[in-house]
């Protein structure tokens, strides 16, 4: 059986509202997962099977082609893998708490972000004051 794998140390995500932020730990570039595409990332990030997602898209209804495109493209931008395992390690089948509609497997990438999350102002803090500080002494 051939499931989806993501490295947990490089990719690190955040569901918040329906939306996803994966980060990349290693090149600093952040994705947003949007509508089907973060519910996907769910099941992915659960070792959840190609055959078994598009299965379940195509059962409510939505773009399975679409679906196979977002796949790929996790693919070629290495936010996952695949990998042959055994049948007995079976994952707990999570779309059944997908939504109704999926949406569009949106996925956007951020490259102009590794500036500023190397900004980090927890480091600049004023031992005296504190942070946040507004400058005034």
């Amino acid at each position: 059986m051939i499931r989806f794998d993501v490295d947990g140390k490089r990719f690190v995500s955040d569901p918040l509202d329906g939306e996803t932020i994966v980060m990349d730990t290693v090149s600093g570039r952040l994705f947003l997962l949007e509508q089907g595409a973060a519910v996907l990332w769910d099941s992915i990030t659960r070792g959840a099977g190609r055959d078994a997602l598009i299965a379940a898209v195509q059962s409510r209804g939505g773009a399975v082609r679409e679906a196979q495109d977002f796949l790929d493209r996790l693919l070629a931008l290495g936010l996952a893998s695949e990998a042959a395992v055994d049948d007995a390690t079976e994952l707990p089948d999570t779309t059944g708490q997908w939504p109704a509609d999926l949406g569009s497997f949106l996925l956007t990438q951020y490259d102009d972000m590794t500036s500023i999350i190397t900004m980090d102002p927890i480091h600049d803090i004023d031992p005296q004051r504190g942070w946040p500080f507004d400058g005034r002494d």
